[in-house]
């Protein structure tokens, strides 16, 4: 089994004709035909059936597709690795996350410290360890821990902030963190249940036996900060204040709230020890700089910047 002609069928797959495939491979169609008809002969079953109209995936053909994806992915990254070791090209690792720890956190390590990340995709945080497993990037990071299995590393805390106009009676109160118990006399703004900030949130009032009743639960943490800019309420999150807000840390029971990052790869991949060693150097990082702040920036209202990267894992 040759791994261009497996990238033959990806090309098939993806563009969804043989002559589209061909033209993105750069080789001749009936090439392109004779070599897939040689792999369905190797496996001993048809992936493709053609027709008047085209190509489609047979039964075997679908569960061969996660295969194949996988051997080319591995086998890429497996040059990467060597061109790295023999000192002809960088290690250059691919990284999962939600937008705003891109944003926030994983793009200002980048840029501070040149690290081996080539590549940030963003993924909704209950995907990112999906992707992971698929092998279109070689570490996670969320806000929930990885599943078993997996390498993992806890990154840092991550504090919860609530943000308002500076005309906002809670900013006005003082620059000290606000107690949950104060918020509640006011609109409160914050995401829907899935998230990581809404659940800590939950959690801290169960404990006070106090249900939360929001005004609003924007699944994006910048439209809940837009909304509290027009001032509907008193937004709940983890991202820098923007639109003008000021920003009060939340404490409930005189404990600050916050939501945790968390690291996950594969034990087994070749490049563990690199991923390993990055890995701890971003979980020190994000230490060092008050819980991902782009090095040289400064928090909206003055205070202490340590806002985190991710309310929706």
């Amino acid at each position: 089994m040759e791994l261009r002609v497996l990238r033959y069928f990806l090309a098939v797959v993806d563009t969804g004709s043989m002559t589209a495939a061909a033209a993105r491979v750069h080789v001749a169609q009936p090439s392109v035909s004779r070599q897939l008809r040689s792999l369905e002969r190797e496996l001993g079953a048809e992936l493709l059936a053609r027709t008047s109209s085209g190509v489609r995936l047979t039964a075997a053909g679908r569960r061969f597709v996660p295969i194949a994806r996988d051997l080319t992915q591995r086998a890429a990254r497996g040059t990467e690795l060597l061109h790295a070791v023999s000192g002809q090209g960088p290690l250059q690792l691919r990284v999962a996350c939600p937008a705003s720890t891109i944003t926030h956190l994983v793009a200002p390590f980048v840029a501070d410290r040149g690290a081996l990340f080539a590549d940030a995709r963003s993924s909704e945080p209950g995907q990112v360890y999906d992707r992971l497993t698929a092998g279109e990037v070689d570490i996670g990071i969320s806000t929930s821990p990885p599943p078993g299995g997996m390498a993992a590393r806890r990154l840092g805390g991550r504090d919860i902030s609530v943000q308002v106009p500076g005309d906002h009676p809670l900013a006005r109160e003082g620059s000290g963190a606000l107690d949950l118990a104060s918020l509640l006399d006011h609109p409160v703004i914050v995401s829907g249940r899935t998230s990581a900030v809404r659940r800590t949130l939950d959690n801290a009032l169960y404990e006070q036996g106090t249900p939360l009743r929001p005004a609003f639960e924007p699944q994006s943490e910048a439209m809940a900060q837009a909304l509290a800019a027009a001032g509907h309420g008193a937004c709940v999150v983890v991202d820098h204040p923007q639109f003008g807000l000021s920003r009060r840390a939340l404490a409930s029971l005189g404990r600050p709230l916050a939501i945790s990052l968390y690291a996950g790869w594969d034990p087994e991949h070749y490049a563990r020890d690199e991923i390993d060693a990055v890995v701890g150097d971003l979980s020190r990082w994000l230490t060092a700089n008050g819980g991902g702040r782009k090095p040289g920036s400064r928090p909206a209202d003055g205070g202490a910047d340590r806002e985190a990267t991710d309310g929706g894992g």
